[in-house]
């Protein structure tokens, strides 16, 4: 079975551009086929390379890179693709977020924000690949962690209380061992179909943890830094996303894509 096809944006503006795209795409292990559209700022790559990586190695370009959708090769099937961005319930101590080296930092695939409350932690993507075949790309970064964490697609959307409002497992992603650093991934075929998931939570919780008893109403039940978690959306899919420009604001998205860039430099 083919890999999926990732769509990329890249500002390229002449044939250097499209040499430099090459180059960091020529050694990647697992893909199968890509093509590079100059005037149209475009680039689309088969295979079954982690998106993750796909977009580290377009970024060494030091081109701006903006990720435009993912779908399956086979024409035949409808596109479908979905987004999770995993956030902590609670805000989470500074204290524990300094524990993470200053050096270690890095950007996560499709995150933009570096804040420590109420923080972004991690990104899944999925995208239907066939009938029952669902590719998973997961990355996080975690507060550092003696247990592992377990990830999967919960009953429930309500992020209120996760993994208490969430109600459980409806679909086991796997389990992910964060390295020294609180780094971690899952890359994945999982058997499902995704319009089943939409509406549901991605949840990343640590394994071993405790309900606490009693709480006041309102009060986070699980500690800090132990449950993360976000609502599985629909995202573009393959050539689903030829927007240049936000009807909102009126900028392009290459400006748009460079604010958001600054602001989490700023905040590193």
């Amino acid at each position: 079975m083919a890999g999926p096809l990732t769509e990329f944006a890249v500002d390229m503006t002449c044939e250097s551009c499209v040499g430099a795209v090459k180059d960091a795409l020529r050694d990647l292990p697992g893909i199968e086929r890509y093509d590079i559209e100059l005037e149209d700022k475009r680039v689309t790559i088969t295979g079954k390379t982690p998106p993750s990586q796909l977009l580290a190695a377009l970024k060494s370009t030091e081109r701006q890179v903006l990720v435009r959708g993912s779908g399956a090769v086979d024409p035949s099937l409808p596109p479908q693709a979905a987004i999770s961005i995993l956030e902590s319930p609670i805000s989470v101590p500074t204290t524990i977020a300094m524990a993470l080296p200053e050096s270690t930092k890095r950007e996560l695939y499709g995150l933009q924000d570096d804040e420590f409350t109420q923080k972004v932690f991690g990104i899944a993507r999925f995208v239907q690949i066939a009938p029952r075949s669902i590719l998973l790309d997961l990355t996080v970064r975690l507060p550092p962690s003696q247990n592992a964490f377990r990830a999967y697609v919960s009953k429930t959307g309500n992020l209120v209380d996760p993994p208490a409002t969430t109600k459980g497992a409806l679909v086991d992603l796997g389990t992910i061992t964060p390295d020294k650093d609180g780094y971690g991934d899952l890359f994945k075929e999982v058997d499902g179909e995704l319009w089943e998931w939409i509406g549901r939570a991605c949840v990343v919780e640590q394994d071993g943890v405790e309900q606490k008893k009693d709480v006041p109403e309102g009060t986070p039940s699980f500690p800090a830094g132990s449950v993360f978690a976000g609502v599985v959306a629909r995202s573009a899919g393959t050539w689903g996303n030829d927007k240049t420009v936000c009807a909102c604001s009126g900028r392009t998205m290459w400006e748009e894509g460079r604010e958001m860039e600054g602001r989490a430099k700023g905040m590193l």
